[in-house]
């Protein structure tokens, strides 16, 4: 391999994978170079879309394995903050939930950036369910697509009685959304996963199996820094060489790597930089500042014998999780076709939560955009697998997320040593909002847990606040919320003298000639 590219890309995930892909076809004379630290993620054993729920668990090498500071609002706990490794990114161990999330983000994205660029795209069509569902799905002609890498669509078997579980929801007065990625998913709807034939869809497995042939994407390397003589970006130092870049050096390491990297590199706050004895390149504060992240927790509801239900036999047992395994990987069939399929996924807006005396404390700005009529505050997800309840009850288990949260973070050096993890600390629930929308979203998903058509095959909650009240709730959530695993904000996006600022709406960090961020690190909030 010769020492020197055009464009070196730090990063396989999603966002490195695509843009490596998209410059090498596009700029066929050029040298395009994709590095990834970890490694080809070829393991196909974990792969399988019934198998979503274990690759963290079960799976080698996928996962960085961060961890958070101890947060002070969730019992001093230090949070998982899994990261995927190798090629795919976290693609190769999220939940293969494809969302893209309301369009008035888009639109407030542009108006942070000044940049209409970023307002609500015009994205194409995703393949359909099939015929006997079509009824819960309608996902128009003008926001979806059916032409690109990544494939989108439906398991070809649903849960039983998934359809009368969706009807009854709307009986209970929450609407339907037949499309949650319309840039409207308020209501109920059905979940798009990022699945074909039955199994995850990675960046890696999209974008990189028919590579050109000017890409080369080199495994196994950690960039430790950039190199830079002045204020241009000569190329990147890894472990055991320096590649050079002719034109540019591109990062999509993540919201937590791609902030380590640049300040490893001597970009970032000044003060902070020079306290670890590193020389400062480019005095750039918002580095590593305004992390942004979603909370989750399950609510878990202990069903009568012979209604629609889950069931926690799989995790029970490393056998019966290889024999079931098998069984999907030889036809497609046994427990992972049964209860891993189509999950019921929804967007709901409180209104209690908009008359709260914390959300009328918030910049009138921030109001504006949390009222916008796509712009929700909770997300439910039912009829995903639970640890917590004893086989061999049945239960069905769903989700909320706290969306919208204001609470933000740092992602800081531990020392100059580039093989130590980064020091992470979103800060959950730091701001009295917060504590809020979590309130309000326990209170909502408990409503909804207990609406009457599924009240009835209801027999106990298997974890639960003691009560509803303010306390109870804040403490049920300091004991059992967790990260969503959306951390961005890192390396945010900015008109050009924004304060915290780091990149332009070209993705080129401020200041420095031959260096931009992709990933989602840019992110101004969180969409």
């Amino acid at each position: 391999m010769g020492n020197a590219y055009d464009f070196i890309i730090v990063g396989a995930g999603p966002a490195g994978c695509l843009l490596a892909c998209r410059l090498a076809s596009e700029l066929k004379s050029d040298r395009i170079l994709l590095i990834e630290a970890g490694g080809e993620n070829k393991d196909t054993e974990h792969q399988g879309f019934g198998d979503r729920n274990f690759t963290l668990a079960t799976a080698t090498g996928f996962n960085w394995g961060y961890k958070t500071v101890p947060q002070e609002h969730l019992g001093q706990r230090e949070v998982d903050y899994s990261r995927g490794k190798g090629l795919g990114g976290s693609t190769a161990i999220n939940f293969c939930v494809w969302t893209r999330g309301p369009s008035s983000d888009y639109d407030r994205w542009a108006q942070i950036v000044d940049d209409d660029t970023w307002s609500w795209p015009k994205i194409e069509k995703v393949p359909p369910p099939s015929r006997e569902y079509e009824r819960y799905v309608d996902l128009g002609d003008k926001v979806s697509g059916a032409h690109g890498e990544v494939e989108i669509g439906f398991p070809k078997q649903w849960d039983p009685d998934f359809g009368n579980y969706l009807d009854d929801t709307q009986y209970d007065g929450y609407p339907r959304a037949l499309d949650i990625n319309s840039g409207n998913p308020i209501g109920l709807g059905v979940l798009q996963s990022s699945i074909a034939n039955g199994n995850r869809v990675t960046a890696a497995t999209a974008l990189l199996s028919n590579a050109p042939e000017n890409l080369t994407v080199l495994t196994g390397q950690v960039v430790e820094k950039v190199i830079c003589d002045g204020q241009k970006i000569m190329g990147v130092a890894t472990g055991s060489e320096t590649i050079l870049a002719r034109k540019e050096v591109i990062l999509s390491a993540g919201a937590l790597d791609t902030p380590k990297i640049l300040l490893l590199s001597g970009i970032g706050s000044k003060p902070e930089l020079e306290k670890l004895d590193i020389t400062c390149t480019k005095d750039l504060p918002g580095v590593g500042k305004n992390l942004h992240d979603r909370l989750f927790m399950e609510l878990v509801t202990v069903r009568k014998p012979g209604t629609p239900h889950r069931t926690s036999y799989l995790p029970s047992s490393p056998e019966n999780l290889d024999e079931a395994r098998k069984q999907w990987a030889q036809d497609e069939t046994g427990p992972f076709s049964e209860f891993f399929l189509p999950q019921m996924i929804g967007y709901i807006k409180s209104k209690s939560l908009v008359e709260s005396q914390e959300f009328k404390s918030l910049d009138s700005e921030v109001q504006a955009a949390l009222q916008a009529k796509t712009s929700p505050h909770l997300e439910l997800i039912s009829h995903i697998l639970s640890p917590s309840v004893a086989s061999p009850e049945q239960y069905l288990a769903g989700a909320v997320s706290f969306m919208s949260l204001q609470s933000s973070g740092t992602v800081a050096l531990r020392s100059k040593d580039s093989s130590d993890a980064p020091v992470v600390d979103p800060k959950f629930l730091d701001a009295a909002f917060d504590k809020r929308v979590a309130i309000e979203a326990v209170r909502e998903a408990l409503k909804f847990l207990n609406s009457p058509s599924l009240k009835k095959d209801h027999v106990r909650f298997a974890a639960e606040p003691k009560s509803l009240s303010d306390k109870d709730i804040l403490a049920f959530v300091s004991k059992t919320a967790t990260s969503m695993w959306h951390m961005c904000g890192t390396v945010a996006m900015g008109k050009p003298h924004a304060l915290d600022a780091c990149v332009d709406t070209d993705f080129r960090v401020l200041g420095l000639e031959g260096l931009r961020v992709v990933d989602m690190s840019v992110a101004p909030f969180l969409p």
